[in-house]
Order: structure tokens, then C-alpha cells, then sequence
């Protein structure tokens, strides 16, 4: 399907991996000029490129730290130059933090500073700068759109995970406020909600048994995969959408069924 992305000048923030990587190879099978960036992982951003390039798009490859806003506004500045202007600004990349997943504190009260600020910071924060060094060019642009990546742990949570939830949460109220901002130039901000995401029907941590058995237990009987979300993120992105503001899209195979 034609969605009218064909030349469009994208930016995929954290595309060398998972849903990232996903939606940057979609827009490539676009037509899109799609730039992604990377923060360690420059031989798999390059791998990426030359995906986008094999299904039919222009791929550039740029790095970008969300710890470090001077990054950030490199990045998108040489995604402008490059391109000579900006449609589509997806903010997907993320950071987890030093604290492996069982190193993390149950107990609120055994949160350490050094590990809750960082997560903060360049989760919301990070994306802040993105949004700032980005909206000019989009509000340029014929069919400017915005989406930032969220989680479904914004709203059903995980002990221990306090500081990437508030963080997500925050671009909640990030893109609601951003609506009235932008959309006065005729930008669409939107964000989509990941839920447990699978690639090539596997997960980074859980193991297959496990996530076919929380499939059934999720309304759809399924748990979404990185194709799902960048077909969300493509449907939000698409010039062919022109009414849907403000908005949190939710990918996460619905709603959690009673045991």
C-alpha cells in the first residue's frame, strides 16, 4: 500500500535494533530517505542502512547519545542538512540503564540516586531535546509528524522499574502539551505504546515457552511483534493520516485476561 511516504525525510532515533530497525527498513520499503541513529552499535546502524537501501529506500547513519543533548542536536542537524529539511522525527531510542534487570531494588527506599537520574534524564529528557532541535523543520514541512515511544509500563508498571516508567510516562504529558504547540503549524504528535514485544517471534530476555504462554493470555491471543509497531508507527506518520492528535496508540496485544 501506498502511503504516501515516497521521499520523505525521516529520522528514526535507536533504529539499529528491534522496533526501531523494523520501522526504519518500512519506511525504506516506502521510498522514504530515512536517517537512523545509534549510540555504540555502529556496525549494526550500517547493517540497517543497507536493509533501508535494499527495500527501496535512502538510508543515513548518524550518532546520537540521549545523554548527551550536544549529540542530539548533531544528530538532527545532519539529518536536516542532509536531507535538506524533515517530515518525520520517530523517537524510539532508549536507555536501560547500568542496573541489569535482577540488579534492580524492589523496595523504592533502596533506590540509588546514580541509577534513578540517568534513566530519568535521558529517557524524558533526551526526548525533550529531540522534540526541540526537531520542531522547526517540521513545523516546515507540508506533513510534519512526530511520535515518541512509550510503554505499556507507564501504565501496568513492574517493581523496581520506577525511573523508566516515570520516564515514559512522562512523554505522555510531553506529546499533549506538544499537540497544542506544534499542531498550530499543523504537526500530528502522537505516541505509541509498546507492550512485550517480540522479533521474528522471540524475545531479548523472555524464553518462547513463557511469551506463548502469556499470548493466550492477552484479549488478542497474541503478543505483537517489531512488525506491528512500525506498522503503527507508519499508519500515525503517513501524510494519508490527517486527524489522528494527541493520541496514545496502544500495541500491546490488549487487555491482560483474569487468570
Amino acid at each position: 500500500m501506498d502511503l504516501g511516504l515516497r521521499g520523505a525525510a525521516v529520522l528514526v532515533t535507536g533504529g539499529s535494533s528491534g522496533i526501531g530497525r523494523e520501522t526504519a527498513i518500512a519506511f525504506g520499503r516506502e521510498g522514504a530517505r530515512v536517517a537512523i541513529t545509534y549510540n555504540s552499535r555502529k556496525d549494526a546502524a550500517e547493517v540497517v542502512a543497507e536493509e533501508i537501501e535494499a527495500a527501496g529506500g535512502t538510508a543515513y547513519v548518524v550518532p546520537l547519545d540521549l545523554n548527551a543533548p550536544e549529540t542530539i542536536a548533531a544528530a538532527v542537524a545532519a539529518t536536516v542538512r542532509r536531507w535538506d529539511g524533515l517530515d518525520v522525527v520517530v523517537g524510539n531510542a532508549v536507555d536501560w540503564g547500568s542496573a541489569g534487570f535482577h540488579d534492580r531494588p524492589v523496595n523504592i527506599e533502596d533506590a540509588k540516586l546514580e541509577w534513578w537520574v540517568p534513566v530519568l534524564r535521558a529517557n524524558l529528557e533526551g526526548n525533550f531535546h529531540l522534540v526541540q532541535q526537531a520542531a522547526a523543520s517540521l513545523r516546515r514541512s507540508e506533513h510534519g509528524r512526530l511520535v515518541l515511544l512509550s510503554t505499556d509500563l507507564a501504565e501496568r508498571g513492574l517493581p523496581g522499574s520506577w525511573p523508566y516508567s516515570a520516564a515514559k510516562a512522562g512523554l505522555h504529558g510531553l506529546v499533549a502539551s506538544l499537540q497544542h504547540d506544534l499542531g498550530r503549524d499543523g504537526v500530528l504528535v502522537n505516541v505509541v505504546m509498546p507492550g512485550i514485544t517480540l522479533e521474528n517471534g522471540e524475545h531479548r530476555v523472555i524464553p518462547k515457552a513463557a511469551t506463548d504462554q502469556l499470548a493466550t493470555r492477552f484479549s488478542a491471543r497474541k503478543l505483537p511483534d517489531t512488525a506491528d509497531l512500525a506498522a503503527a508507527i507508519l499508519f500515525l506518520t503517513s501524510p494519508r493520516t490527517t486527524a489522528i492528535q494527541g493520541e496514545i496508540l496502544r500495541v500491546t496485544g490488549g487487555h491482560l485476561l483474569p487468570d
